[in-house]
């Protein structure tokens, strides 16, 4: 997973009035975002590597991260490189949200936000983009989906594509979960709860570990199945099985030997075309 962020001082972090006292936010989630802010482009920022860095454990950095996203503080997709064909978990982090992004329906047509990287676009009337446009669009490039004059569909309509799935797999897990005896749920149960997974897909859980943890140790008498599932979906984690594991293994990326901008997956390293031209100009300038 990579992070891209929209507050770049150099240096150190600025952390404006608003988040500092911030009246809705946990302690907890005010230290990530701090820390997440102060991370450099193309850092890894999943849960489990800043709980191996710090003394929290990783479902305190788990909740926090939840509540980062649920704020607008956070957003997240999954990205297909249009060069390697390859998938890759770009997280977007900013110091001024414009909405939330964990509030869209269970099942049809999704809202008009977006999660992961910046999307570079113009606010309409009929649809909005919730990311502030970044100050260097350069810097965000190799992370960009083709533009639809590159042949590409662009990115606000490709991660739209993304939010509607995650809604439906939401729905897709719980219409399983209430094939269980002692887990029924109705169809307007489902519709409610099925955004509540959506966190958990956006963690890369899949379905039968998000299954296992809704299933595991179940009290006697359930008075409300709804009302277990919705508390199980925000206080508890699912555990990773160990075929994940071996296979959630980080993607390296090269950087441009100049700027060290993050190349796209399967890239060989070298100098950017950024830095090419402009060693081109100051060689034709110089007269070499």
């Amino acid at each position: 997973m990579q992070v891209k962020r929209t507050n770049r001082s150099s240096g150190y972090v600025q952390i404006p009035n608003t988040i500092a006292r911030h009246g809705i936010l946990s302690l907890e989630a005010v230290g990530l975002l701090t820390r997440l802010l102060s991370l450099p482009d193309g850092a890894g920022a999943t849960v489990d590597r800043i709980a191996a860095q710090v003394s929290n454990g990783r479902r305190s950095v788990s909740k926090a991260m939840n509540e980062l996203i649920e704020a607008g503080y956070v957003k997240r997709a999954k990205v297909q490189d249009p060069e390697t064909g390859r998938w890759v978990t770009i997280t977007t982090v900013t110091d001024t949200p414009e909405a939330p992004t964990d509030r869209f329906p269970a099942a049809g047509v999704a809202s008009g936000r977006a999660v992961g990287a910046s999307p570079i676009g113009r606010k309409t009337k009929s649809k909005k983009d919730i990311t502030p446009p970044p100050s260097d669009a350069q810097d965000l490039a190799p992370l960009t989906p083709q533009s639809p004059e590159k042949g590409g569909e662009g990115e606000a309509a490709f991660l739209h594509k993304i939010d509607r799935e995650m809604a439906r797999e939401g729905r897709r897990i719980l219409e399983r979960l209430s094939l269980h005896k002692s887990l029924p749920l109705t169809d307007q149960e489902i519709a409610r709860l099925a955004p509540k997974v959506v966190p958990w897909l956006r963690e890369d859980y899949r379905s039968d570990e998000i299954l296992k943890c809704l299933t595991a140790a179940l009290p006697g008498p359930i008075d409300s199945v709804a009302g277990l599932i919705s508390h199980r979906l925000k206080h508890f984690t699912p555990e990773r099985s160990v075929r994940h594991q071996q296979t959630s293994k980080p993607v390296e990326r090269v950087a441009c030997e100049v700027c060290a901008v993050i190349f796209p997956l399967g890239h060989h390293g070298g100098v950017c075309r950024n830095c090419k031209d402009e060693m081109g100009r100051a060689a034709s300038f110089l007269g070499v």
